[in-house]
C-alpha cells in the first residue's frame, strides 16, 4: 500500500473521478468528468480541445486497473485504485495517461495558448472539481513558483508529478486537488 499521504491523495482523486459517487469508477464516470471540464470552459462539442479532453480521459481510464463485471463493463474500486499507487506500472500511467489528461484540461483553460493559466482560469476548473475558493487560491499561490501571477504548463506538470508520487508533506503538488 502507498504511504498514508499518498493514500489520502489517491482517495481524494478517486472521489473526483467517481462523478456519481457510487464507490466505483466506470466509463460513464469518465465521460461525465470529461464533459464537466468541457462545459467549464465552454468547449464546442467535437472541437479540438473537446476531443482532446474526452480522448485523454478515456485513455486514462483504459490504463487503470479494474475488473470487468458480468455485463462486460470495467469497474475500478477505490481499493484497486489506491493499491495501484505502489504498482511498478503506476509511474508510467502517471506520465502517459494521468498527466496528459490533466494537461488537456490545462490547455482548454489556457484560452490564449501562451502555456500558462491565471488564477481565475484555474479557479473555474478547481471549483467545478469540488475545491473551495480558499483552497484554489492557496493551491495557485503554491503552484506559481516564480510568483508572476501565472501557473505555467511546466509548473503544473511538476505539481502533478508531486501529487501522484511524492511522500513529502511539504510538496507543492499535494494541494493540486485541495486540502488533504
Amino acid at each position: 500500500m502507498p504511504s498514508a499521504l499518498r493514500t489520502k491523495k489517491l482517495q481524494r482523486l478517486f472521489g473526483a473521478y467517481d462523478t456519481d459517487q457510487d464507490g466505483v469508477m466506470n466509463e460513464l464516470d469518465v465521460t461525465s468528468l470529461a464533459q464537466m471540464w468541457c462545459d467549464t470552459y465552454d468547449l464546442t462539442p467535437r472541437s479540438e480541445d473537446w476531443n482532446n479532453i474526452h480522448r485523454t480521459a478515456h485513455r486514462m481510464f483504459r490504463e487503470m486497473p479494474g475488473t470487468v463485471d458480468t455485463a462486460g463493463e470495467k469497474r475500478v474500486a477505490m481499493d484497486e485504485w489506491v493499491a495501484w499507487g505502489d504498482h511498478p506500472d503506476f509511474p508510467r500511467f502517471v506520465e502517459t495517461a494521468a498527466i496528459p489528461f490533466s494537461m488537456a484540461v490545462f490547455a482548454a483553460a489556457d484560452k490564449d495558448g501562451d502555456g500558462r493559466i491565471s488564477a481565475p482560469e484555474m479557479m473555474a476548473a478547481q471549483i467545478k472539481g469540488g475545491m473551495s475558493e480558499e483552497e484554489t487560491n492557496k493551491a495557485f499561490a503554491l503552484l506559481d513558483t516564480n510568483g508572476d501571477g501565472y501557473v505555467t504548463s511546466d509548473e503544473y506538470i511538476d505539481a502533478l508529478r508531486e501529487f501522484y508520487s511524492s511522500d513529502d508533506p511539504a510538496a507543492r503538488g499535494n494541494h493540486i486537488a485541495g486540502e488533504l
